[in-house]
């Protein structure tokens, strides 16, 4: 029972996180695709989502590889580091300074570069895969971290696959209503960062109070949202 319990609580965290955090992602293929001519639209949206599907799927190979080499290889400081202690250090210290870039973004917005416009299918489906490794890399290794389970993380991917497939269209007028949800990801992904680092050192710290804190987070947004509601019907 416990077993399955974990499964669950690991699937969804995983896709909450993956629906989230893929929400440039979803933009920017919005973008690219609208300034394509309509009929070949579908088709760069369809090669370019599951191209990079696949290159997800090689870099969670790539990724689970080094984290199963256990060899000691670099002591620091009367601490021996296996390969996978280093990718853990490494990929915490990615995600912390990922966290931080993207919510310091949040706060204090640059101003849009304007995109040019491409009317070839190839173009438009390199960018859209190349986008999607760059933005991809921080739920890969936040998968890796979260769970050892790799079914589980193949399973969300094509289920984000799927979603970004018909929600590219229309997903930045929803992003605009549920902002707060992404900085309480990008905070999570800076936790969790911080919690891969110290594993990586041997000093180990239980996911279970990341997931509270998270729950707690997402509880709190929706009572905001419940409370926003009900205010403007009142004003009404």
């Amino acid at each position: 029972m416990y077993v399955i319990y974990n499964c669950i609580s690991e699937f969804l965290t995983l896709l909450m996180l993956e629906i989230i955090l893929g929400i440039d992602n979803l933009i920017f293929i919005s973008i690219i695709c609208e300034k394509l001519p309509i009929y070949i639209r579908d088709k760069a949206r369809i090669c370019g989502i599951f191209i990079a599907l696949g290159m997800r799927f090689l870099m969670l190979y790539g990724a689970s590889l080094i984290l199963s080499i256990n060899e000691q290889v670099i002591s620091i400081l009367n601490i021996t580091l296996s390969y996978r202690d280093m990718f853990m250090i490494a990929g915490g210290a990615f995600l912390i300074y990922k966290s931080v870039k993207e919510i310091y973004s949040e706060v204090f917005p640059e101003d849009l570069q304007e995109i040019r416009t491409y009317s070839d299918i190839l173009w438009a489906t390199l960018q859209i895969v190349g986008i999607d490794i760059m933005l991809s890399l921080d739920s890969v290794i936040s998968a890796v971290g979260i769970t050892s389970r790799t079914y589980l993380i193949w399973i969300v991917f094509v289920i984000y696959a799927v979603m970004a497939l018909f929600l590219s269209k229309s997903f930045s007028n929803t992003i605009r209503k549920f902002g707060n949800c992404k900085i309480i990801a990008l905070l999570f992904i800076g936790m969790l960062g911080i919690i891969l680092l110290l594993d990586g050192f041997k000093i180990s710290i239980p996911h279970e109070y990341l997931y509270t804190t998270l729950v707690f987070s997402l509880a709190v947004e929706a009572i905001q949202l419940l409370k926003q509601r009900f205010n403007s019907k009142i004003e009404e």
